[in-house]
């Protein structure tokens, strides 16, 4: 028998080649695509094209797409730490690709600034940041609170101090909760509409090709992330059931989010508003179920409300 210290150099196993988060790691492997390849010369041309009001509503959602997508690149340590607590080596695999992934759509959206826009600099597009604080809830029910900037520092910040210094039961519990945050919410249901907002816009007003192609190919890309998330939460819940409140809990702390349509996805004008909506309940029942929690169905009551209208009073800057 081999001595044990020698044992743990190795993490290789049957079981894990066989497992779905390895499979994971070996389609990123795959589908790699580089922003390189990608020609922007249509979208600048038709960036001339359309109306100064296409422009802005536009860019209200890619500008926040460009910073969304630098800071998901920036929380994913904790994650990659608590993987390597856990000795999941093949979760550490695969968030490799995660990572490197993250960080190719922050190049695409400023690569597409850069040469459709011409602008980079940071005074430069945050000129177009829309501000989240401005969307209210007229009924006062609902706080539209800002996920990215708030819920993912927060829980990668109790899951770094758990893989740092707490117990396995505590880094599992801190993991659901983040991943629950950061795949479940933002990337599985928050941004889906998005997503569609800006396919469906380009698709309506043909333009912008190499805009639409990029978020197809992101959007791929994203799907192995959501599932990886939903995923690992389904192995750790399965594992200790208790863990499904940690999920509840962020999507509780950030109803108003889900409920409602927020600044930037409210900014392109002509869509119909009430598909989004639709789409976030579906996408919120597939995380639920990928998840192996129960959905709730207030929540997705509350999404379908139509009496449920946020307020957008917003400008740039």
């Amino acid at each position: 028998m081999a001595d044990r210290d020698v044992l743990s150099k190795f993490n290789f196993t049957r079981e894990m080649l066989a497992g779905p988060i390895y499979r994971k790691y070996e389609k990123a492997i795959r589908k790699v695509w580089s922003v390189e390849d990608l020609d922007f010369t249509q979208d600048a041309l038709d960036w001339h094209r359309v109306t100064p009001e296409q422009q802005k509503g536009l860019l209200g959602v890619t500008v926040r797409f460009l910073a969304g997508e630098q800071s998901v690149t920036d929380e994913l340590v904790p994650m990659l730490a608590a993987a390597h607590a856990l000795r999941r080596f093949d979760w550490t695999m695969f968030l490799s690709t995660f990572l490197m992934e993250e960080a190719k759509h922050a190049e695409f959206f400023m690569r597409w600034h850069e040469k459709v826009v011409g602008i980079l600099e940071p005074e430069e597009v945050a000129a177009h940041f829309l501000v989240r604080g401005k969307t209210i809830d007229p009924s006062g029910r609902f706080q539209v609170r800002d996920v990215m900037y708030e819920a993912l520092p927060h829980y990668g910040g109790l899951l770094m101090a758990a893989t740092q210094g707490g117990s396995e039961a505590e880094i599992e519990r801190a993991f659901v909760q983040f991943s629950a945050a950061y795949n479940g919410f933002v990337e599985g249901v928050l941004t889906m509409p998005s997503y569609e907002i800006v396919i469906d816009s380009t698709a309506a007003w043909n333009a912008f090709p190499t805009l639409h192609r990029g978020f197809k190919l992101i959007l791929a890309d994203e799907g192995r992330h959501i599932t990886f998330g939903t995923e690992a939460c389904r192995i750790l819940i399965a594992k200790d059931p208790s863990y499904e409140e940690a999920v509840h809990e962020v999507f509780d702390a950030y109803r108003g989010n889900i409920v409602g349509l927020v600044e930037y996805q409210k900014a392109v004008p002509g869509l119909d508003l009430g598909k989004y909506q639709t789409m976030k309940v579906r996408h919120y029942r597939n995380r639920c179920r990928e998840m192996g929690v129960t959905a709730d169905e207030t929540l997705v009551e509350q999404i379908l409300d139509p009496t449920i209208d946020f307020v957008v009073g917003v400008e740039a800057g």
